[in-house]
């Protein structure tokens, strides 16, 4: 098999060339014990078996962030046989440091100039020929978008990869110092046998430049696989050079890397008087303004929220109404009268029901992921960072970290997946840690329900104040958390890729919401599914469906006791509601709707059933005529640009549909002068507590086991904290 690694800077179109050359093939995960995104493919082409793997974005091959250390090692160990450097043709400049850098690796390269229509348009020039010669390699003129120069790149990489397995040498181009530095450190290494043993690994280029840069990261390797102990000479040639240039060595063999770089450039290209930047320069004096630029972008945000939210709701209703009154429907039917009690509720609440779960939310991910695609891919995503960069610092975060915060006003779960755009492992952990705090959509429901018992025509003003209090508590954890170690960032300063605005090609969004749509339904289904199954054994057993007596009922009266410093442990009923409120937020209307006033007789449940007299084909059609409404609600939803529908709470009509007098039932839980505070102590622990089992299902799938217990521990700890203290602090006030 041909092994082909595609490396190069963000926003250079890697992903989208590798779309356009893999198609259907590209597989998507997580890198080995990190949550960074690999993506790879496997196919034949031209009877060869390729795998192509898609290395992140990088700037450098220092090992200061997860991507780069994942590009160096990979390239270094997994040995590919051919490297396709990925050049964005419109910024060579600042491309083609990188590709300095992967010369000194050694390997077999070729480079894929890409975005040539644009450079093309710009009336930019290169003399390809004198380019390849100093560049020492091969050049393609790509363009994903059009798809124009895939097949001659691929045909290309073959060829290289089938000449030779051997390191590849290139020129590297220094001033004298550094060359002779160079060469000094080449004398010592061929002199020791361990590190003429590592430079077979490494290449000798690689190794004595590292060296000379005193790398961390090769130390330790060759301290613990070679037994190395550091060489003081060496020491004292990287001392001397840091006297000689009056810098420290990194930038010294960084300017070295540019001067050779813009001395190819100015033999190889040449610039048209129109500014390639023209149009971005004039658009970001907008959107990056002092003083428009925090505002457009809020608009924006919250256009992205309700155009996503409004958009899917009428598929999500859909799917649910699909899934539990169609399928559940015939499903049911199978069911006959010497089926066990338990295995009907087992197959129609726990399988059918978790089913449910999973695929009601994939409407969501689809919209999320498309306009978050549109934003990425028009150059825009960029801008979020520089313009949040000096308020997130504070919590030691960059400016994208504030992207996946907002979405979680709408859902936590596309909150935690939308951490992936973020570029170091701390910063993906703390904003997963502080996003559970924003209050979410599913919260509502219960909002509704408790601000229509206990609190009337103030009920908007105390929400708000909910949402308030979510992030003013995600502030505060945020300050703690980042002091300790796993959510302590490198404190390195932002390093930000601000490319020129593209329109997005539809080819690429569409094939990057379904790739990322797709990966979230198979990798979150089975640990979902488990948790909701748990959830339905625990309100099922042990008394066959008597949720009064149930599990969870025992469990509520347990730990009243625990819980009495909230003020609203007094009544079961509330603390009860606690642990189905894992399996959906809203649920806690409908336990509500079950303790408190009960369950339907079965006179009403036998009317309800022969009321149901259509045909199979008369409910498929029914489905599809379904299907068609909620396709045209969903683009008017799309259109409409509306955000109320976001904040706005449940009125009590839609609350009683959950059950007749829930609301009547809730007013009496508490009587006394402290009821609105005891209600309002829940609502916070309902907030801050532990979120839905998607959301818990997602954070697993990006963290892993053991930052999920972490989470849980702490939505457990604050909401209680929280709430206690708003309750014993707000009694001084009654």
């Amino acid at each position: 098999m041909i092994k082909i690694a595609f490396t190069g800077n963000p926003n250079v179109g890697k992903s989208a060339l590798i779309n356009a050359i893999a198609g259907s093939n590209l597989k998507v995960g997580n890198w080995a014990g990190v949550t960074v995104e690999k993506k790879e493919a496997e196919f034949e082409y031209k009877g060869e078996k390729i795998q192509c793997i898609d290395l992140p974005g990088v700037y450098s091959l220092s090992p200061y962030t997860l991507e780069e250390t994942i590009t160096r090692d990979f390239i270094i160990n997994e040995k590919p046989d051919v490297i396709i450097n990925i050049v964005d043709s419109t910024n060579l400049e600042r491309n083609l440091y990188l590709t300095m850098l992967l010369k000194e690796l050694e390997k077999p390269m070729i480079m894929a100039l890409n975005f040539y229509d644009e450079f093309e348009k710009l009336n930019y020039k290169l003399d390809v020929k004198k380019f390849v010669d100093m560049i020492e390699m091969d050049v393609i003129m790509t363009s994903a978008t059009k798809r124009t120069g895939v097949q001659e790149l691929l045909d290309k990489a073959l060829v290289i990869a089938k000449e030779s397995k051997e390191n590849k040498k290139y020129t590297l181009l220094f001033d004298k110092c550094l060359e002779e530095a160079i060469g000094e450190v080449k004398c010592k290494i061929n002199c020791d046998e361990k590190l003429q043993k590592a430079s077979e690994k490494f290449g000798m280029d690689f190794l004595a430049i590292k060296l000379l840069e005193q790398d961390k990261h090769l130390l330790e390797i060759l301290k613990t696989e070679y037994k190395y102990e550091e060489d003081s000479s060496i020491l004292k040639i990287t001392k001397q050079l840091e006297d000689d240039h009056d810098e420290d060595i990194e930038t010294i063999f960084a300017e070295g890397r540019y001067g050779t770089v813009k001395g190819i450039l100015a033999k190889t290209f040449t610039t048209s008087i129109k500014s390639r930047l023209d149009f971005t320069d004039k658009v970001d004096r907008v959107l990056l303004n002092k003083y428009l630029g925090l505002p457009i972008f809020f608009l924006i945000i919250v256009g992205l929220m309700g155009t996503v939210f409004n958009g899917s709701a009428p598929l999500i209703d859909w799917v649910d109404g699909f899934v539990n009154d169609y399928i559940g429907k015939y499903v049911s039917m199978l069911i006959d009268e010497n089926t066990p009690n338990w295995l009907a509720s087992l197959v129609m609440d726990g399988i059918l029901g978790g089913v449910g779960g999973v695929v009601v939310f994939v409407p969501l991910m689809l919209y999320l992921y498309f306009f978050l695609a549109i934003l990425e891919e028009s150059g825009y995503m960029s801008r979020v960072a520089f313009l949040m960069d000096k308020i997130m610092t504070k919590l030691g975060l960059n400016g994208k970290a504030f992207v996946p915060m907002v979405l979680g006003f709408g859902c936590t779960v596309p909150a935690i997946y939308a951490t992936r755009t973020l570029e170091d492992e701390s910063s993906r952990r703390l904003t997963a840690a502080m996003a559970p705090f924003m209050s979410c959509g599913a919260r509502l429901p219960v909002y509704g329900l408790f601000t229509a018992a206990f609190f009337g025509a103030k009920a908007g003003m105390v929400v708000m104040s909910l949402y308030v209090l979510g992030i003013v508590v995600a502030i505060l954890t945020g300050l703690i958390l980042k002091n300790f170690e796993m959510f302590k960032a490198e404190g390195r300063a932002l390093l930000i890729e601000l490319p020129p605005y593209r329109v997005p090609s539809l080819r690429v969004i569409v094939k990057s919401t379904l790739t990322r749509t797709g990966s979230y339904l198979k990798k979150a289904t089975t640990i979902i599914m488990g948790m909701l199954m748990i959830l339905w054994a625990l309100t099922y057993f042990p008394n066959n469906g008597d949720t009064a007596n149930s599990y969870m009922a025992k469990f509520g009266k347990t730990f009243q006791g625990v819980l009495k410093p909230t003020g609203f442990a007094d009544r079961w009923e509330t603390v009860a509601a606690i642990p189905p409120s894992l399996a959906a937020k809203e649920i806690v209307v409908g336990f509500m709707a079950q303790v408190l006033v009960g369950d339907k007789d079965a006179q009403e449940i036998e009317e309800e059933v022969n009321h149901e007299t259509t045909t199979f084909v008369e409910d498929t059609v029914d489905q599809l005529t379904g299907l068609g409404v909620a396709i045209k609600d969903s683009i008017v939803g799309v259109v409409s640009l509306d955000v109320k529908g976001l904040f706005s709470v449940p009125d009590e009509a839609e609350i009683e549909e959950e059950g007749s007098g829930v609301v009547a039932a809730t007013k009496m839980l508490w009587t006394d002068e402290l009821a609105p505070l005891r209600a309002y102590s829940f609502m916070v622990f309902i907030l801050l507590v532990v979120p839905c089992v998607v959301t818990l299902g997602a954070i697993k799938q990006e963290f892993g086991y053991k930052f999920t217990g972490f989470i849980i521990g702490m939505l457990l700890v604050v909401p209680y904290i929280v709430s206690t203290l708003v309750f014993q602090i707000g009694k001084l006030f009654f």
